[in-house]
C-alpha cells in the first residue's frame, strides 16, 4: 500500500468519526409517534394517564389486558368491568365485535377513545364520522370541553398541536347522549360551532363510550397547564365500582419487544456507536482483505479435441481407400441431422417422410429422393470409389446449405 493511500485512509476514517460525533452531539428529536403505550413516556405515550387511573382505582381496579379481547372474553366470561380502548385507531371484526357486544349487553361498558373507530361498530350504533376542515386557514388545533355543566369548564382546552380532528355527524338521537364537542381553534378559546367528538349511548345493560380524541389521554396533553381537569372529566362517566381492563392489544406501540436490535438502535448513542463498529469492520475487511489476499493462477481450460480427433481416423479411413464405411458414416450421420434437427422420425423413410423433409429443410422433393437414392445405391454396393464418396458428400452439403 502506498503511502498516498495511506494518507486517503486516515482522512475517511477520521471524516466518518467527525460525522458520527457531531450526529450523536445533536440533541435528539421529540419523537411524536402516536404509541399509546403505557410504558412510552413520549408525548403520545400513556404513561401518565395510566398510572394517574392506576393510583386512583388502585391496583385491584384496574386490569392489564395483553391479549385480542375475543380470547379475554372468551376465557373469562364472568369478568366483569370497563373496558378500554386508547389508540389511533381501534377496529374488531365481526365475531370480535359480537363477543364485546354480548358482554356489554350484560351491564358493562365499552370505552374507546380513537381517532378511527372500526365501522362495524359505528353501523351498529347508527353512527357516521367526519373531520374538521378549516377552509381559509391551516391551522387544525383544537377546541375541546365537556357538555355537563357539572364537569364542564370555563374555558375549552386548547390542544396546540395541528392533527386530524373527527367528529360524529350522525348519531342515533333517541339513544345517544352528547358528552363532549369539539371546533378548531380561531384565535379565541371559545366553542361558537361544536362538534361532538364523545357520547355515550346504552347497549343492553351496559355503556358505549366512544371518544374521538386519544391525544387527551397523551403525556403531553396530560402534563400541559390544567389538562388534565378535562381528561379526568372524561373518566367521570366510568363506574368507579367497576374495573377497569386496560387493553395493551390494540396499540401501535408495544409494551414489550422481542427484537434484541430494537433497544440498541432505540438509544440514539447506542446506535452510532453500533454504526460506527459495523462501518470500522467494513472498511477493515476491505482494505485488509485486499492487502494478504494472494494472487489466483490462471489455468488455461482443456481444449475440445472432439473434432481434431474426427478428422484424424477420417483421415486415417480416406487413406486406406475405406470409402464404404466413411459413406455408411455419412449416412447415419445425415439420418440424425433429420431427427434432431428436421425433427422428423426416420423409421420409415416412404413418401410422406421424404415430403416432410423436403419441406422443413427448404429442398425439392426432387432433390430429395435423388438423394435417399443415392444412399440406398451406396449401401448396395458392397464397394465404393473414391469420386462416388466424393458426390454424396456433395449432395449433402448442398441439401443441408438450403435449410
Amino acid at each position: 500500500m502506498t503511502k498516498g493511500s495511506k494518507i486517503f485512509i486516515i482522512i475517511i476514517i477520521g471524516l466518518i468519526a467527525f460525522l458520527t460525533y457531531m450526529e450523536a452531539s445533536e440533541p435528539a428529536p421529540i419523537n411524536w409517534f402516536p404509541s399509546y403505550s403505557k410504558t412510552d413516556k413520549i408525548p403520545l405515550g400513556t404513561f401518565v394517564s395510566y398510572n394517574l387511573i392506576k393510583e386512583a382505582f388502585d391496583n385491584k381496579g384496574l386490569k392489564d389486558i395483553n391479549q385480542p379481547p375475543y380470547e379475554f372474553l372468551t376465557d373469562n366470561n364472568s369478568i366483569t368491568g370497563t373496558y378500554f380502548f386508547i389508540n389511533g385507531s381501534v377496529g374488531f371484526d365481526k365475531s370480535e365485535l359480537d363477543k364485546i357486544l354480548s358482554w356489554v349487553e350484560k351491564g358493562n361498558t365499552l370505552f374507546i377513545s380513537s381517532k378511527n373507530i372500526g365501522y362495524t361498530l359505528l353501523d351498529t350504533l347508527n353512527i357516521d364520522t367526519d373531520n374538521l376542515l378549516a377552509l381559509d386557514d391551516i391551522n387544525t388545533k383544537p377546541l375541546v370541553a365537556l357538555t355537563n355543566t357539572n364537569l364542564k369548564n370555563e374555558i375549552p382546552f386548547l390542544y396546540d398541536r395541528d392533527i386530524s380532528n373527527p367528529y360524529f355527524s350522525k348519531i342515533d338521537t333517541i339513544n345517544t347522549t352528547v358528552l363532549g364537542v369539539s371546533q378548531l381553534y380561531n384565535d379565541t378559546l371559545v366553542i361558537k360551532d361544536p362538534e361532538i367528538n364523545y357520547i355515550r349511548q346504552s347497549f343492553g345493560n351496559g355503556h358505549i363510550l366512544l371518544h374521538t380524541f386519544p391525544e387527551a389521554f397523551g403525556n403531553y396533553f396530560m402534563l400541559k397547564e390544567n389538562n388534565y381537569q378535562y381528561t379526568q372529566n372524561l373518566l367521570a362517566y366510568i363506574n368507579p365500582k367497576q374495573q377497569i381492563l386496560w387493553d395493551n392489544y390494540y396499540k401501535s406501540g408495544k409494551t414489550f419487544y422481542t427484537s434484541p436490535l430494537f433497544f440498541l438502535l432505540n438509544n440514539r448513542y447506542l446506535k452510532w456507536a453500533y454504526y460506527f463498529v459495523v462501518i470500522g469492520v467494513v472498511l477493515f475487511i476491505l482494505f485488509e482483505g485486499k492487502r494478504k489476499q494472494r494472487s489466483i493462477p490462471i489455468i488455461t481450460p482443456l481444449k475440445n479435441q472432439t473434432l481434431s480427433f474426427t478428422r484424424t481416423i477420417s483421415g486415417m479411413y480416406f487413406e486406406k481407400e475405406k470409402h464404404k464405411e466413411i459413406a455408411t458414416k455419412q449416412n447415419l450421420l445425415f439420418l440424425d441431422y433429420v431427427r434432431n434437427t428436421l425433427r422428423i422420425p426416420t423409421d420409415t423413410l416412404d413418401e410422406k417422410t421424404l415430403t416432410d423433409i423436403a419441406a422443413r429443410s427448404s429442398n425439392t422433393m426432387e432433390d430429395t429422393k435423388n438423394l435417399f437414392k443415392y444412399f440406398e445405391e451406396i449401401n448396395r454396393k458392397p464397394k465404393i470409389e473414391k469420386d462416388e464418396l466424393i458426390s454424396l458428400y456433395e449432395l449433402i452439403t448442398k441439401f443441408k446449405s438450403k435449410s
